[in-house]
């Protein structure tokens, strides 16, 4: 598979995520839970926080998988050998990205994997906190996939 292919499947990857994510964005912000005990209570919404958080970490998985090393390529950086914290530096020097945002929404992503049963504020903080990055990390992707796309025309120009 050469690097347009790739590309190709890594923004198709990332759009079907991006969809179902902004379509759970939206309704939880047409009705937002404001405690865990309401969330716990309203089947409905645990299934729509599972989506959120399932979406937000399949969204973030495909960037780091599959499009932070195609855009590499596309820009025919020599990336194969780079540590993920230098692939994200360059991106960042391109304007992809924010290392330190990026970094942040890893962070947000790890303290979802720990369960407080008995500290239900922390668990809706970070449940919230995800909510937001899954946001943002939404927002990121669509200026991305625009800046690919000039990219991608300004090459066919040349």
């Amino acid at each position: 598979m050469n690097a347009e292919e790739k590309l190709a499947v890594a923004l198709w990857e990332a759009d079907r995520h991006l969809q179902t994510l902004q379509e759970a964005l939206n309704e939880w912000d047409a009705d937002p839970v404001t405690g865990w005990e309401a969330l716990d209570a309203d089947r409905s919404k645990v299934r729509l926080v599972d989506q959120l958080l399932f979406r937000f970490t399949k969204l973030q998985d495909t960037l780091g998988e599959r499009l932070i090393p195609t855009t590499l390529a596309l820009l025919r950086e020599p990336f194969e050998a780079w540590p993920m914290r230098d692939r994200l530096n360059r991106l960042e020097k391109l304007g992809f990205l924010d290392v330190n945002q990026w970094l942040a929404w890893r962070e947000i992503r790890n303290r979802l994997a720990h369960e407080y049963p008995d500290q239900p504020a922390i668990r809706f903080a970070a449940l919230l906190a995800a909510i937001d990055a899954a946001s943002h990390l939404a927002e990121l992707y669509g200026r991305w996939r625009q800046q690919i796309q000039e990219n991608q025309r300004s090459n066919a120009a040349q």
